[in-house]
């Protein structure tokens, strides 16, 4: 039988992670309309966007906010999502 590799210290599921990211951002009464965009927008994030999105991302976007949500709010997720995906270089934890 193959043995499961132990979970990394610090490493929440990314369901967690995206609730605590629309909740930084959305208010209460919208979260539930923000959330599919956010695992969505998760799914298509495998590399940090260099030098530009990937067409699939841009089409989650789109799609999301042609279906009425905030542009802003989009964003918003966006951002908090790339940063606690891609930490800047200086900022990154280091393991002891």
């Amino acid at each position: 039988m193959a043995k499961r590799k132990p979970k990394q210290p610090g490493h929440r599921h990314s369901g967690e992670m995206l609730r605590e990211v629309v909740a930084a951002v959305v208010p209460d009464n919208e979260r539930e309309l923000y959330l599919p965009f956010a695992r969505e927008l998760y799914t298509t994030l495998h590399r940090p966007p260099m030098p530009d999105f990937t067409r699939r991302t841009k089409l989650v976007v789109m799609k999301h906010f042609r279906r009425g949500l905030s542009g802003r709010k989009l964003a918003l997720i966006g951002q908090q999502m790339l940063s606690r995906l891609f930490p800047p270089a200086g900022n990154a934890v280091r393991a002891n």
